[in-house]
């Protein structure tokens, strides 16, 4: 899941673009030593956000930011494999 930008918010939360969904904007806020989804403000012009998708975007910004260890050893998760991260796929560094 390709970041397109992110803005710091209020209390820690920082909203992002993510490249498959342009026009809708997902806050992510802290909790504990990671980030998590509190919203997606979603565009009619994209595609329906999947909880799926709503995990690699979590992947993707806690990888960037790098709580990506503490993302893992959370409780509940759909993705048991971490290989594919947003540093392996989708990101480009240029």
């Amino acid at each position: 899941m390709k970041i397109l930008n992110h803005s710091y918010r209020k209390r820690g939360g920082i909203e992002f673009s993510f490249a498959e969904f342009p026009n809708s904007k997902v806050l992510l806020v802290p909790i504990k030593n990671y980030y998590f989804v509190k919203s997606v403000r979603w565009s009619s012009k994209d595609v329906p956000v999947t909880r799926r998708d709503l995990e690699m975007m979590e992947i993707a910004v806690n990888d960037l930011l790098g709580t990506i260890d503490f993302y893992k050893q959370r409780k509940a998760r759909l993705t048991k494999d971490y290989k594919v991260t947003a540093k392996n796929k989708d990101r480009d560094d240029s």
